[in-house]
């Protein structure tokens, strides 16, 4: 197999209204598209299921990387832990300029936090600023800034 890039990562969501507002409104995605999607063969063969209705947004960050959001109508999306050390769990992970500043920025904007901003050190050095921030439905996404002369 030759792999030649990612295409796009999705997560599953709630509503997909609400997480269109998240991701471009408080993180900076662009919206290329929202469509609903069902009475499509393809989808049932390739998802695995019957009867296949979603709801579906591309949103793309300046860099041309691009996510979906699917809010699942048949069959209706269940809920689960979204604990980080569940085997197939997943975090997005944004290169950002300022942590701190976006800390600030989505609290005031109501979103949630698992930790404050915290240096991540190796070999004594700091390579990075870090920390999550939960989406609507609780999906982990880290904010990630590099220093500028990483180590100091």
């Amino acid at each position: 197999m030759a792999t030649k890039s990612i295409h796009h990562h999705k997560f599953i969501v709630s509503d997909l209204g609400r997480s269109i507002a998240f991701y471009r409104d408080l993180l900076g995605f662009e919206l290329l598209q929202e469509v609903e999607r069902c009475g499509l063969p393809e989808y049932d063969t390739i998802i695995g299921h019957k009867d296949i209705h979603l709801k579906i947004a591309m949103l793309r960050l300046p860099d041309q990387s691009l996510i979906a959001l699917l809010e699942y109508l048949n069959p209706s999306g269940q809920t689960r832990s979204l604990e980080s050390y569940f085997v197939g769990a997943s975090a997005l992970s944004l290169v950002v300029d300022d942590v701190w500043a976006d800390h600030e920025r989505l609290s005031r904007a109501g979103a949630k936090f698992i930790s404050a901003p915290t240096d991540i050190v190796r070999e004594g050095k700091r390579v990075a600023t870090a920390c999550y921030v939960l989406d609507p439905d609780g999906i982990s996404i880290e904010l990630y800034e590099i220093p500028e002369a990483p180590g100091k």
